[in-house]
């Protein structure tokens, strides 16, 4: 029994042993470092997580100049009003891995340190309010960590999605399934995406500071048939008044006058408008239809893939017209599932024919007469990073925004010919892979027909799974569509 007891108190020496906690973040430290490609900065981290665990020399560094040095105590105070907004600023805004970032950290970081070291032998207040405050800052960075670089929670809104996502579902989106995202704009308030709680109107974010498009290793890539959440395309300027409607799609709008400058100028006259970087746009989740380098294109509402047409998606849902037997007509969108079709077919009373959808100049491309609807539509080549297409004016109508704002060039008509960042060219050659992206609601969904292409750089994170559901008309939990997969 004796041997037992002391097999279990070794035990608890080494869990309880500041070696094993040292090693174990140190491990933790390392894997992030590694695969976040930064593995340069461990030089840094490690010395000081040794440190904290076992050596205490900054620590006792700090008491000895506390004895020393008064203006030490000056120079104390300053910090330690500070420090916190260092971590804080540097940590949940992923500065640490970049030059500006470690060397404030550092700071921070030492300072945090003594701070903690200091305030064990003052008196139980003390300790009771930085051990409040530890906890805060501690669950405000590890959350921040998980919704950036592991999962992120969202609410779906509108029904563009139904039947495979509902109005009032919860849902939970994997960041490492394509990799995470790098923060492009990493000085915004925590917890929010674009807009102060309580305030629409104030922006949560400032764009003096803007990184590079950078993403991580995820365990797989995107797939023909996942369902994706992206920032919206059309997402750069957005109308604070009417933020669920695309800026550009008003511009097509006849609400707001005859031509497109006139439109423009009513808009701009009598709305506000707010301008937004690539990961501030607004985030919407749709189903890849079309990978890069596909030629899609749709009959009678089926997807084609080339020859191919798509995987038959269950709960995809159309309008319909429905007639009865003289071909009188009873009631006009009615909205069915796929799978409810089959038991109006069956009968003799009913015949179905599905609408063609008809959009006009809001289907790209914009101001070019192709005869394209909802339901037929394309052929359309969706572009592949490294592939090149012939500037010509059709090319330009289709491909023109991803040329000059997803990819960043100057594109011009001078006469017969077009210039690329100034100068004469007759091709462009896709720095970056594109997706073309539908809801399963097909009648009920501004997607790629109407915006067109989603870059790559806008892809957030694949949807995984239901959580919650909540009926937002009827009230009341949708007990069965909790913890269901997203297929």
């Amino acid at each position: 029994m004796q041997k037992i007891k002391d097999i279990f108190a070794a035990v608890g020496r080494l869990l309880c042993s500041p070696w094993l906690s040292a090693i174990a973040v140190a491990l933790a430290a390392t894997l992030f470092a590694v695969w976040y490609g930064a593995a340069w900065t461990l030089v840094v981290t490690l010395p000081l997580i040794y440190d904290y665990y076992i050596g205490h020399n900054i620590a006792k560094l700090h008491h000895r100049l506390m004895e020393r040095f008064k203006w030490w105590r000056v120079v104390y105070a300053v910090w330690c009003a500070l420090v916190f907004a260092l971590v804080v600023g540097t940590i949940v805004h992923m500065l640490v891995f970049s030059w500006n970032g470690i060397f404030l950290l550092t700071i921070a970081a030492v300072f945090a340190y003594a701070l903690w070291e200091e305030l064990k032998t003052q008196s139980s207040v003390y300790k009771w309010i930085y051990g409040w405050v530890n906890a805060i800052l501690f669950a405000t960075v590890a959350a921040t960590l998980i919704q950036l670089y592991w999962f992120q929670l969202f609410v779906i809104p509108t029904g563009s999605m139904e039947s495979t996502l509902m109005a009032g579902d919860y849902i939970v989106v994997s960041k490492t399934a394509y990799g995470p995202r790098v923060p492009l704009t990493p000085l915004s308030f925590p917890f929010v995406h674009n807009t102060m709680p309580r305030n629409d109107a104030k922006s949560s974010f400032t764009t003096s500071w803007q990184r590079d498009y950078r993403r991580l290793r995820g365990s797989k890539s995107i797939e023909r048939g996942d369902v994706v959440v992206f920032n919206f395309p059309e997402g750069d300027t957005v109308v604070m008044e009417r933020p669920a409607e695309s800026y550009y799609q008003m511009l097509l709008s006849s609400e707001f006058g005859a031509t497109e400058a006139e439109r423009r100028a009513n808009i701009l006259g009598n709305y506000t408008i707010a301008v937004r970087p690539l990961d501030k746009k607004e985030n919407y989740i749709k189903r890849c239809v079309g990978m890069p380098g596909d030629t899609l294109r749709i009959v009678d509402g089926v997807v084609f893939h080339g020859d191919e047409p798509e995987s038959t998606i269950p709960e995809k849902q159309y309008y319909y017209d429905i007639y009865n037997c003289k071909t009188a007509r009873l009631q006009t969108n009615v909205l069915l599932r796929d799978s409810e079709l089959d038991r109006y077919s069956d009968t003799t009373r009913f015949k179905l024919r599905k609408s063609q959808g008809f959009a006009g100049e809001r289907l790209i491309p914009h101001h070019v007469s192709t005869g394209w609807s909802l339901d037929n539509f394309g052929p359309l080549w969706i572009p592949k990073r490294g592939e090149s297409i012939e500037l010509n004016d059709y090319n330009v109508a289709l491909y023109g925004r991803a040329i000059s704002v997803y990819e960043g060039h100057s594109l011009e008509r001078r006469g017969e010919e077009y210039l690329l960042d100034g100068v004469v060219a007759t091709e462009y050659t896709f720095e970056q892979d594109y997706y073309f992206m539908m809801g399963d609601n097909r009648h009920g969904s501004l997607d790629s027909r109407f915006w067109g292409f989603v870059p790559e750089n806008h892809v957030v994170g694949k949807a995984w799974s239901v959580w919650f559901s909540v009926d937002p008309y009827q009230g009341g939990i949708r007990w069965e569509r909790m913890f269901k997969s997203i297929e």
